[in-house]
């Protein structure tokens, strides 16, 4: 964090506030670090929102949007899109929740300027360049649920069939919500998110935070966030009330719109226990666990509409109602460790690599190594072993400054001797401990299909058949290689090496899970990995799984340039 912090301080140094006070501000469910800045009896909040992990351009479109059609989201003083600051107006702390919670007499007509503000958002023009609250979103939010909540019940990833199936019922459920009225939906409104501006009048006082993610979707989106409120106990005769105002001042069909309010609470819901069992298990935010239970209680309700039958079932099918109220902690499905080989000289991608190893080269801005950390934590795994040998100095201080909300990284020092593959591993199974853990390359990229791959490959491994499970590419398909490909695959997802064939479908992607007891009976000294492999091919113990979603190998200059291309193309630079 110290060059970032450089960076901070040249940025409020351009901007006139370099010798203000600052003061960190509550931490989010994001990546995003907020600071109050006090100079001169004046103030103003910086956010730091790391451009590997936030984009601040949602932030500034949505922002001049809603000031333009006359609501009160905080002025842009100064931004610096490329490295993620901005300088924004400190709207006060005067949350709508901390308002309520000094003053309960103050909840009825909060939430009556939060409702006005609503009804003045819904008839508002649609920005343009916002994407769709659409049926592939609405889905992939509630993909969280059975990807994360499901298997910390038991430790289980839940199978392919079940996860499909609860999907495939959402999607029969969903059309409602998805092909009726449309509005900027902010999707955390909320009273942690709304502030109560000191010396204003009319909607001028309702402050709007945290608005960067929005949509176009259904109006009763908001209204959801704002009445069943994860963080904070609506009654129920407010809620009807408010609900009630929506309906007559907006002249919706009441009927519909209580059923679509009823959906997408329940889809809120659902996402939102899935949410915060992620930042548990990924984050360490154990807070978060705490409000799980009220959650459960709003999603409960919700399912009580006929509409939603189906997914009622579903859940009484196969979550026990005692594990839906009080205490709950999550069970870890994944494993804990993994290792990154990084310690090679890159030869190949020369010159890159002639000032620089080749695991921190930079694709689209950030470095290869990066890539394969975030895929780590994004699964959920915590502690990552990385070996280290060209360079070792830039790989030591660049794993340094890692931040905080990334795994843990322990390094193996090869700068005595490189190790190869697979002496490298066994020179840090003391690091990696018993059992199984995941093995990457640090030359590859890959994007998750329509289930996180790494969860994939957790739910695929069977130990007591498998000795090695490997993620494959299928041969046409892999971006940065043209051999002849490495494996055929049975059916049940045994491997067997080309040999003499002249191609072989699959590609081995640089993934894999194994235990220590692979490297009984191996050398001490540089080897191969590839005497592993071919000694779990032997015993009929070598697997794969086949990989679903993109992935690209950066082996070269050339495929990095291409890459880059790629990326930035699609990022819309």
């Amino acid at each position: 964090m110290s060059d970032r912090n450089d960076v901070i301080t040249n940025f409020l140094q351009r901007h006139g506030w370099g010798q203000a006070a600052r003061k960190p501000l509550a931490d989010d469910a994001s990546f995003r670090r907020y600071e109050r800045l006090t100079r001169a009896g004046e103030k103003a909040i910086l956010m730091d929102a790391p451009p590997e992990f936030e984009d601040v351009r949602p932030f500034v479109a949505i922002a001049r949007h809603l000031q333009k059609y006359g609501l009160a989201a905080p002025e842009i003083y100064a931004e610096d899109m490329e490295n993620g600051f901005l300088l924004l107006e400190d709207m006060g702390d005067a949350l709508f929740a901390a308002a309520i919670a000094a003053d309960p007499a103050q909840e009825e007509p909060l939430y009556g300027l939060a409702l006005d503000g609503l009804v003045h958002l819904h008839k508002a023009p649609l920005p343009d360049n916002v994407p769709p609250y659409d049926e592939a979103l609405l889905l992939t939010e509630l993909a969280l649920f059975v990807d994360w909540y499901m298997p910390s019940l038991d430790g289980k990833i839940l199978s392919a069939a079940d996860r499909d199936g609860f999907l495939k019922i959402w999607q029969d459920i969903l059309p409602p919500v998805t092909g009726g009225p449309a509005c900027l939906t902010l999707r955390d409104y909320h009273a942690e998110n709304l502030i109560l501006r000191d010396g204003q009048t009319g909607l001028a006082r309702l402050g709007l935070l945290d608005f960067q993610d929005a949509v176009i979707g259904h109006p009763a989106y908001d209204l959801v966030s704002l009445l069943q409120d994860a963080r904070r106990d609506v009654s129920p005769a407010l809620e009807q009330d408010m609900l009630d105002r929506y309906i007559g001042e907006t002249e919706q069909n009441s009927q519909d719109f209580r059923c679509a309010y009823a959906i997408l609470g329940a889809q809120r819901n659902a996402k939102i226990i899935g949410i915060f069992t992620r930042l548990y298990l990924r984050d360490g935010k154990a807070s978060y666990l705490d409000k799980i239970p009220r959650v459960w209680t709003l999603l409960e309700k919700d399912l009580a509409h006929p509409a939603l039958a189906p997914i009622k079932q579903w859940i009484d099918r196969h979550i026990p109602p005692e594990t839906r109220t009080g205490s709950f902690t999550p069970k870890r499905f994944m494993p804990q460790k993994a290792m990154i080989l990084a310690a090679g000289l890159g030869q190949r991608m020369r010159p890159l690599s002639a000032a620089c190893p080749k695991p921190l080269i930079t694709v689209a801005g950030k470095a290869l190594l990066s890539y394969s950390l975030d895929g780590l934590c994004a699964a959920g795994v915590r502690d990552v072993v990385v070996n280290i040998h060209y360079l070792a100095d830039q790989m030591t201080e660049y794993t340094r400054r890692y931040y905080d909300h990334r795994p843990t990284i322990t390094l193996s020092d090869e700068r005595a001797a490189l190790m190869d593959s697979g002496g490298g591993v066994k020179k840090a199974l003391p690091l990696l401990g018993e059992g199984a853990f995941l093995l990457l390359n640090s030359d590859m990229i890959w994007r998750d299909g329509p289930r996180p791959m790494l969860h994939r490959m957790q739910a695929a491994w069977r130990p007591e058949d498998m000795d090695i499970l490997m993620l494959l590419i299928p041969r046409d398909g892999a971006f940065g290689f043209d051999g002849a490909g490495d494996y055929h695959r049975a059916d049940d997802g045994q491997l067997r090496a080309r040999g003499a064939d002249s191609t072989a479908d699959y590609i081995y992607g640089g993934i894999l899970m194994m235990t220590d007891k692979s490297f009984d009976h191996t050398p001490n000294g540089p080897f191969s990995l590839r005497m592993q492999f071919d000694r779990a091919e032997k015993k009929g113990r070598l697997y794969g799984i086949i990989h679903d979603g993109d992935w690209y190998h950066v082996g070269t200059p050339d495929a990095r340039d291409a890459l880059e291309e790629i990326f930035t193309t699609c990022r819309g630079d």
